[in-house]
C-alpha cells in the first residue's frame, strides 16, 4: 500500500495524512505481508540514513539490519500471529555504518473487509535515552563507593573525636593532678622538713626519735605519691641523660624477678644495635615496673611476659600509630606483652586515667599507667596499647632517637654540706614553707629574710640589696609570679644569683628557660641536706 497514491485524508487546510506522517518526529514506515517497505517517513531517513525513495521497495531486513533479521524476525513471527507488538529494543546499523538502539512497536493494517494488507512499524532512536541511563548507573555506582568512603570516613571520624575527647580529658585531669600535687606538696614540705629538724634535736635513744623518723618516712612516700601525679601531668623534674633502654629493661628483668611469682615467665628479645635516648633512666624503669605489675595483676594463674626492643622508622603511613599524632623519623620501640586476662573494650580508653582501676581498693591506686602515660608523654614519646579478652595486653612505646654523645660521669664526690654567714632572700607564698626554710637556713649560720610573694620579694630586695647574697624564689604564687618576679629582680641587678624552687613545673618555654638561666633548681618537697646543699654549693660558685 503506498500512502502517497491513496485517497488523502481530509484534515485542517486540506493537510494530508502522508504529510501528517513525515511531520512526525517517530520513525514510521509500513511494509506489506512480505516486509518490502512501502512507506517511509522523514524521521525514519534521519535515523537509518536511507532516504525514502531508497528505502521504498527495500525489504525491512535490508535497511533495519537488526541482529536479528538474519535468523528470526521476531515482529514478524507476532505479525504473522495476527498480534501487535510493543517496546522491542534492537540494535540496527544504519547507512553511515553506525549502530543506534531503537525501540520499535509494530501493528497490522488491515483494508475495509479486516483483511491484513501489511504492517505498520514505529520506532525511535533511544541510544541518548540509553547514554543518560548507562551515565546514571556510573553515577550511581560511583555514589555508592563514594557513601563507602563516607561511611568510612565518619567513622573514623567518631574515632578522631573519641580519640581527642580523650585526650582533652587526659590533659584536664593532668592539670587538676598537677594543682593537687602542688597544693599536696607545700604541705609535705612542712612534714618532711619539720620531721627531719625534729630528729636532728632528739637523741637516737629517745622514743620520740622513732615517731619523727615514721612520720618523715611517710612524708617520703607521701612525696613519691605526688610525684607520680606530677609526672601525670607532666609538671614532675627529670634527669635527662643519654642512655640505651635496653639496661633499663634487665634493670626491671631483675626486679621483677625477685618480688613476682615464678608461675610468670619473663622473656626478652633485644635489639643489639638500639639507637640511643635521652630520657631519665629512674622514670623509664618506673613506667616498665608499673606496665609489668599490670601484666602480673593480669596473669593470677600464671603466664607469659615478653619484653623486646627495636629501631623503629615511623614513615607515617603505618596504620597502627596513625591515631597518636607521631612524627616521622626515627625512634626506639618497647614492646611488653602479656599472656593475661585482656582488657575489656569498653574501659580501655580508661586505662591511663588517674586513679581508674579494676582493682580491691587494698590492692592498687590507679596510678600506675597514668603516671606511665606521663611520663612517656614528657619525653615527647607515644604509649599505644592493644588487648583482646582472652589472649593478653600488648603496651607499645615510642622513644625519640637522639643521636648526642653520652657524657661521662665524674667520680668527685660531693662536697661536705656546710653553713655560711651570707645572707638569703626566701620568697614563698606558704608561711610553713617560710618559717620551715628560715630555721633550717638560720640553723646553719646563715641570715634570712622572708617574702611573701613577688611584690613583696621585690620590694624587701630593693630595700637589702646590698646585703643579700642569693634569694630562693618560688615558681607558683599569687599576685606575682616567679617567672616575672625573676626578671623584674634580673633588672634591677643582673648578677643576682636566684635558686628556684618550686613543687610543681608547667610546660611552658618560659618556664624551662628560667630553669636554664637560673643558678639553680630545687624540688619540693625537699630534705635539709638538699636545701643545704645546694645554697652553699651557690653560694661558694659566686666566691670562686
Amino acid at each position: 500500500m503506498n500512502l502517497k497514491n491513496s485517497a488523502t485524508v481530509k484534515w485542517s487546510s486540506e493537510v494530508s495524512a502522508y504529510e501528517i506522517l513525515h511531520s512526525l518526529p517517530d520513525a514510521v514506515f509500513t511494509t506489506d505481508r512480505q516486509m518490502r517497505i512501502n512507506y517511509f517517513n522523514l524521521a525514519a531517513s534521519k535515523i537509518t540514513g536511507f532516504r525514502p525513495e531508497e528505502a521504498i521497495g527495500m525489504y525491512c531486513k535490508d535497511v533495519l539490519k537488526t541482529n536479528t533479521c538474519e535468523t528470526e524476525c521476531h515482529i514478524k513471527k507476532a505479525l504473522d500471529a495476527n498480534q501487535n507488538i510493543f517496546n522491542i529494543e534492537t540494535v540496527i546499523t544504519t547507512a553511515w555504518e553506525t549502530n543506534p538502539t531503537i525501540l520499535i512497536n509494530a501493528s497490522l493494517l488491515s483494508d475495509s473487509s479486516g483483511y491484513v494488507v501489511g504492517y505498520l512499524h514505529v520506532f525511535r532512536d533511544i541510544s541518548p535515552l540509553k547514554k543518560i541511563m548507562s551515565d546514571l548507573e556510573i553515577s550511581r555506582n560511583d555514589l555508592a563507593e563514594r557513601n563507602v568512603e563516607l561511611d568510612r570516613t565518619l567513622k573514623e571520624l567518631k574515632s578522631t573525636q573519641r580519640q581527642l575527647l580523650h585526650a582533652q580529658k587526659m590533659e584536664s585531669m593532668g592539670i587538676l593532678a598537677g594543682g593537687i600535687a602542688h597544693d599536696f606538696n607545700n604541705i609535705l614540705s612542712g612534714i618532711l622538713g619539720y620531721a627531719s629538724l625534729l630528729k636532728l634535736k632528739i637523741d637516737t635513744e629517745n622514743p620520740l626519735y622513732k615517731y619523727a623518723d615514721t612520720i618523715e618516712q611517710s612524708a617520703v612516700k607521701a612525696s613519691s605519691l605526688t610525684q607520680h601525679l606530677l609526672t601525670f601531668s607532666r609538671g614532675g623534674t627529670y634527669k635527662l641523660e643519654i642512655m640505651n633502654v635496653n639496661r633499663s629493661i634487665k634493670a626491671t628483668i631483675d626486679i621483677l624477678d625477685r618480688t613476682i611469682s615464678k608461675k610468670i615467665q619473663i622473656k626478652k628479645s633485644l635489639a643489639s644495635d638500639l639507637w640511643t635516648v635521652e630520657a631519665d633512666p629512674s622514670q623509664i624503669e618506673q613506667v616498665l615496673l608499673n606496665i609489668c605489675i599490670n601484666a602480673r595483676d593480669a596473669m593470677p594463674n600464671g603466664g607469659k611476659i615478653t619484653m623486646t626492643t627495636e629501631n623503629f622508622h615511623f614513615t607515617g603511613r603505618e596504620i597502627n600509630y596513625s591515631h597518636l599524632g607521631i612524627k616521622k623519623g626515627e625512634y626506639v620501640k618497647i614492646s611488653i606483652s602479656d599472656t593475661g586476662e585482656g582488657i575489656p573494650l569498653e574501659i580501655q580508653n580508661k586505662i591511663f586515667d588517674p586513679f581508674f582501676t579494676t582493682k580491691d581498693a587494698d590492692k592498687g591506686t590507679g596510678l600506675g599507667l597514668s603516671m606511665a602515660y606521663g611520663v612517656i608523654k614528657t619525653h615527647e614519646g607515644h604509649i599505644n596499647m592493644e588487648s583482646t579478652l582472652g589472649k593478653g595486653t600488648t603496651f607499645e612505646i615510642l622513644l625519640p632517637m637522639s643521636d648526642k654523645i653520652k657524657e661521662k660521669r665524674s667520680s668527685e664526690a660531693d662536697p661536705k654540706i656546710a653553713g655560711g654567714r651570707e645572707t638569703i632572700l626566701l620568697v614563698d607564698d606558704e608561711e610553713v614553707v617560710r618559717e620551715l626554710g628560715q630555721e633550717i637556713l638560720e640553723d646553719k649560720g646563715y641570715s634570712v629574710l622572708l617574702a611573701t610573694d613577688g611584690l613583696d620579694g621585690i620590694e624587701q630586695y630593693k630595700k637589702n640589696k646590698e646585703i643579700i647574697d642569693l634569694i630562693i624564689l618560688d615558681m607558683i604564687m599569687p599576685k606575682m609570679d616567679g617567672i616575672e618576679t625573676y626578671k623584674h629582680l634580673k633588672k634591677i641587678n643582673p648578677s643576682l644569683k636566684i635558686l628556684i624552687s618550686s613543687g610543681y613545673s608547667h610546660d611552658s618555654d618560659d618556664q624551662e628557660d628560667l630553669r636554664i638561666k637560673a643558678e639553680g633548681y630545687l624540688h619540693k618537697p625537699y630534705k635539709i641536706e638538699e636545701l643545704t646543699k645546694i645554697v652553699r654549693q651557690i653560694l661558694d660558685k659566686r666566691d670562686s
